[in-house]
């Protein structure tokens, strides 16, 4: 008789707890999915740990952020001026809203002003001469930040034209294995990477969402301005629309950019002599003079002066 009710007892108690076990889970389930819909627009850390990051990813990127979110609000930008910014910015690589951008460039010209004007009060110039040596600053940081794109730009376009002849080359041996242009371009994608990736990975992006691929290529040459990315593109949308064959074409493609980069090479090797006679006489010819004439100088100065 006793063992009986100490055998329910027991039975209840591990159903209660079995109980409270499953209620549990489902709690933290509810409270995980609650969680991850908050965040869904914040970055993930890969074991969720914020101490992970650098005190840089932690407080400093996240002020600057906010630095430049307050600026962007108190300086708006025109719509053309922002179009414009725009593709400057997508043609250098910069994944940043040109809103965004402008202010960072504000924040950084004012900044060069305020380091100029310290350096004038250090020196004990009066308002005036305080006032130049501002413009001066934010003249510098005007300049430094239009040659800073326009340089990315540049440097941009040639890593894209250097690359061009290499991707060309895995097109058309995709091609030779039995893919199609689609395919081998996804296949492209996937293995390599570079500016001109990125560029395909565009072309790709819109060709998926229902873009034709002639328009996502002329898109692409236009976005580019390289004379090379142009001829590429022009011939391939030839190629599909005349039903040639696509190998030959990247094949006859490939050849004539390697032609192209041959003669810009010794072109550029060509100018060598000419631009090395610009070091060469402010910097090695009057060491020389001083080694070959310095001992003489003495004699020469007394024979004149005797």
């Amino acid at each position: 008789m006793i063992k009986i009710p100490l055998l329910v007892s027991i039975i209840t108690y591990i159903l209660v707890i079995l109980l409270f076990n499953v209620l549990g889970e489902k709690h933290k389930v509810y409270k995980t999915r609650l969680k991850d819909i908050k965040n869904v627009n914040k970055p993930t850390l890969p074991n969720n740990d914020i101490m992970e990051l650098s005190f840089e990813e932690r407080f400093i990127k996240p002020l600057v952020d906010k630095m430049i979110q307050s600026a962007a609000n108190l300086f708006p930008i025109k719509k053309k001026s922002q179009i414009k910014l725009g593709q400057k910015l997508s043609k250098a690589g910069i994944n940043m809203s040109p809103k965004d951008y402008r202010a960072m460039n504000l924040i950084i010209i004012i900044g060069f002003g305020v380091v100029s004007g310290y350096i004038g009060s250090r020196t004990g110039a009066n308002i005036i001469q305080l006032f130049l040596y501002l413009i001066i600053g934010i003249f510098f940081g005007y300049v430094y930040r239009r040659y800073s794109l326009e340089t990315k730009i540049s440097n941009r376009k040639k890593e894209i034209k250097s690359q061009l002849p290499q991707v060309i080359d895995i097109l058309s041996v995709s091609i030779v294995a039995g893919l199609s242009f689609d395919q081998a371009l996804e296949y492209v994608i996937e293995r390599t990477k570079g500016p001109l990736i990125d560029e395909f990975h565009i072309v790709k992006r819109e060709i998926n969402l229902g873009k034709k691929r002639k328009d996502a290529l002329k898109a692409l040459g236009e976005r580019c301005e390289i004379d090379e990315v142009k001829s590429f593109t022009s011939s391939v949308i030839q190629a599909d629309e005349l039903g040639t064959s696509m190998q030959n074409v990247l094949n006859s493609q490939s050849k004539m950019l390697r032609i192209s980069h041959k003669q810009e090479v010794e072109e550029a090797a060509a100018k060598i002599p000419v631009k090395i006679l610009i070091p060469m006489v402010v910097f090695i010819f009057p060491v020389i003079f001083i080694v070959l004439l310095g001992p003489a100088v003495p004699q020469i100065i007394e024979a004149l002066g005797n």
